[in-house]
């Protein structure tokens, strides 16, 4: 790991959810059934909180659980929880300590408790092949809820700048807008003619980004957020120290590097980002307390950030398997962490599986399942190593001791917020790991990642009460995490009935204005902003956005209509991206 002092995230600086207010279960009620307590209704508001209710001064209690803390230890049978004040108080065995007068209790006589999951690596804007309103990002975070991802590692790209993470966590801090605990990089750092940029977007995206380039001096990073994109190029090491300068200033907590020269399918002659510009990274962030993450696809490139001093990588090599065992011998020795993000590359889930089906609409498996999209998203696999040598690769990793971290890459096509981290957990077990280690994996692990092993990730005093009721034991089987009966948060349950998990239509052009929340407009924003007649378009019903999707540029990835300006066409984004520049002064 990178040496230096980690900064800890303290709650209260805008990652603090007990501004969620709703009905708990009433006072010294004790309740039959899990499903008897989901009471908790997030009521989205901007006014200050009021005084939380007796209920939830007096604490909650889980008796009578099975509980897996995360740390690896056996199951413990008949146990109580302990919650105030959103953390876990004690861990007792039941009648080890009085219940509080007043407290919520919740009987969890024959369930199993674990802590809440994690996903390190997710994408916002995405996450469906079709344009999405305003709120899609809201969506996002609630799908992730009702799945029981209480913690999530937002990693650049869309709505992934360092503006847009602080907006969403004020808002979640102020009760408006039900969401797991967001930890961010912001923007992401990469090279000018690379990944992503110059792989997976529209031409008219990279031109936009070249004249927002030629317009910035050598000595500052080009911040393509003006473009809605989470994403800055770093042309010399003095311009990569300032942004992570930016981005530790900005409250985020941790760095992701683009090191790779493009994914096989996009011919790998873009540009690879060096040792020494890694090295330089790194060292700017030892210094402000943060890791550096690194994106590759190939054993060269993880052998680039290995050298360099990245603190580990958010994919596991996909090009082709790692050569031998001493690349993994030598990540674990220097305790290098992999986020394998197999959920990416498996082949697509079961677009009927029920547990799925709970959160995605008609309308997106209409979508996802059209054999045109298919046949464009086909390369993402293809352009691989055989599934079955990535799972070879995950496995040789953990039996050398390299730590594995759940990440799903969520955002791009297939790849569902929420429900892909329980199928992650299982292509985990398929790679060689057992349930213990791949719930680890997305608790424990995630937490020691970005050096927030106090917060969250085992079911101990002071952590997070960020906590999973299951019906099954997930170590008799994996899929049990499927067996969800209640989520809780910071010590509240989730009504998960009551999250917006699904919309009906999804209009190419919204009739709503720019969200006045938004922290910087994206070109999304701009053309929500604008009269359809004033931009040549009109309205469009999804039978024909399906076609301009199968019409649309190169990449098989919705990352080409997370706005709905690139489901439309190049000369509007083009458009756009000069429009929003000219009300903020060029850049």
């Amino acid at each position: 790991m990178q040496a230096g002092k980690l900064r800890r995230p303290q709650t209260g600086d805008g990652h603090d959810f007990r501004g969620h207010r709703g009905q708990l279960a009433a006072p010294g009620r004790t309740t039959s059934t899990v499903a008897m307590v989901l009471l908790l209704v997030f009521t989205p508001s901007c006014r200050p909180p009021e005084p939380e209710p007796a209920a939830a001064q007096a604490g909650l209690v889980i008796t009578g659980a099975n509980v897996i803390d995360g740390t690896g230890a056996p199951p413990r049978p008949e146990t109580s929880i302990f919650v105030r004040d959103g953390r876990i108080a004690a861990v007792t065995p039941d009648g080890g300590l009085s219940l509080p007068e007043g407290a919520t209790v919740i009987d969890a006589t024959g369930k199993f408790v674990i802590p809440g999951l994690a996903d390190m690596h997710v994408h916002f804007g995405l996450g469906a092949p079709l344009p999405r309103q305003p709120d899609e990002t809201e969506q996002v975070l609630a799908r992730e809820l009702y799945y029981g991802i209480t913690t999530i590692l937002q990693l650049g790209a869309t709505d992934g700048s360092t503006e847009s993470i602080r907006a969403l966590r004020e808002r979640r801090a102020a009760g408006a807008l039900p969401a797991p605990f967001i930890y961010g990089t912001g923007g992401h750092l990469t090279l000018q003619g690379t990944h992503p940029v110059y792989t997976v977007f529209p031409p008219a995206v990279r031109e936009a980004a070249d004249r927002l380039a030629a317009a910035t001096p050598m000595s500052e990073p080009v911040d393509l957020y003006t473009l809605g994109l989470g994403i800055s190029f770093v042309r010399t090491e003095e311009a990569a120290r300032s942004a992570v300068r930016e981005r530790a200033a900005g409250g985020m907590d941790a760095i992701k590097i683009t090191v790779e020269s493009g994914p096989t399918s996009f011919g790998d002659d873009h540009p690879q980002m060096s040792v020494e510009m890694i090295r330089a990274i790194v060292d700017e962030a030892t210094r402000h307390g943060l890791r550096v993450f690194a994106h590759v696809s190939s054993p060269d490139e993880l052998e680039a950030a290995l050298e360099g001093g990245a603190a580990g990588v958010v994919h596991a090599p996909q090009n082709e398997p790692l050569p031998d065992a001493s690349v993994a011998e030598r990540m674990a020795a220097a305790g290098f962490i992999v986020a394998p993000t197999l959920s990416l590359f498996a082949d697509p889930p079961d677009l009927d599986d029920p547990f799925l089906r709970a959160t995605v609409s008609e309308e997106e498996v209409a979508a996802l399942a059209e054999p045109g999209f298919v046949e464009r998203v086909r390369p993402r696999w293809e352009c691989c190593a055989p599934f079955d040598d990535l799972l070879a690769s995950v496995g040789l990793l953990h039996a050398r001791g390299v730590p594995l971290v759940v990440g799903t890459d969520t955002g791009n096509a297939y790849v569902f917020p929420g429900y892909s981290v329980h199928r992650e957990l299982e292509l985990l077990v398929r790679a060689g790991l057992t349930p213990m280690e791949a719930l680890e994996a997305a608790t424990r692990g995630a937490a020691e990642m970005i050096g927030a092993e106090e917060e969250f990730g085992i079911i101990q005093p002071g952590r997070r009460a960020d906590l999973l009721i299951l019906g099954a034991n997930p170590l008799d089987d994996i899929r049990n995490t499927r067996s969800l009966e209640a989520v809780i948060v910071e010590g509240r349950v989730v009504d998960r009935a009551a999250l917006s998990l699904q919309e009906a239509g999804h209009p190419a052009v919204a009739s709503e204005p720019a969200a006045a929340d938004r922290a910087s407009p994206s070109i999304g924003e701009a053309w929500r902003a604008a009269a359809p007649e004033d931009l040549g378009l009109r309205r469009a019903p999804l039978a024909e956005l399906t076609e301009l999707l199968r019409a649309g540029e190169p990449y098989p990835s919705v990352h080409a209509v997370c706005y709905e300006v690139r489901a439309v066409g190049s000369e509007v984004a083009v458009f756009e991206s000069e429009r929003v520049r000219s009300r903020q002064g060029g850049r």
